[in-house]
């Protein structure tokens, strides 16, 4: 997730609040905050013209980190459905535990899976799908 911030497709994260069952009024009013932003650089004293970007988060926005959060709920939900359907095997810290196969901090993420080619090759599946439709 590395410079997510500045890569989210906008899209991206409309499908997201859409699965999730948010309203589409509310959607639609999150997205009107998203999509509303321009720059404009300066050099050597002058703007520029207007830019208009097609993706990215604002940091510092107060709702971005909960933007964030929500994009990352898709790779939490594709890790989860992958472990559901037996394709990777998360770890238990004891006995009766349920199992885990990732923990998010901030923008840091920890996958805990078997040792496995079978494994590894299913999670770097589902990191290029992820990649793919996140940005």
């Amino acid at each position: 997730m590395s410079k997510a911030y500045g890569r989210v497709k906008w899209v991206f994260l409309e499908k997201i609040m859409l699965q999730m069952g948010f309203h589409e009024r509310w959607v639609q009013i999150v997205m009107n905050c998203v999509t509303s932003v321009t720059y404009k650089i300066k050099v050597n004293g002058s703007c520029t013209q207007r830019m208009f970007p097609q993706r990215g988060i604002r940091q510092g926005d107060p709702l971005s980190t909960y933007l964030f959060i929500l994009c990352a709920e898709g790779l939490s939900a594709m890790l989860q459905n992958v472990e559901y359907d037996g394709r990777i095997e998360g770890i238990k810290i004891c006995r009766g535990a349920p199992r885990v196969n990732h923990l998010f901090f901030a923008d840091d993420s920890l996958i805990l899976m078997r040792a496995t080619v079978s494994d590894a090759q299913e999670l770097k599946r589902i990191l290029e799908v992820y990649e793919g439709s996140s940005r």
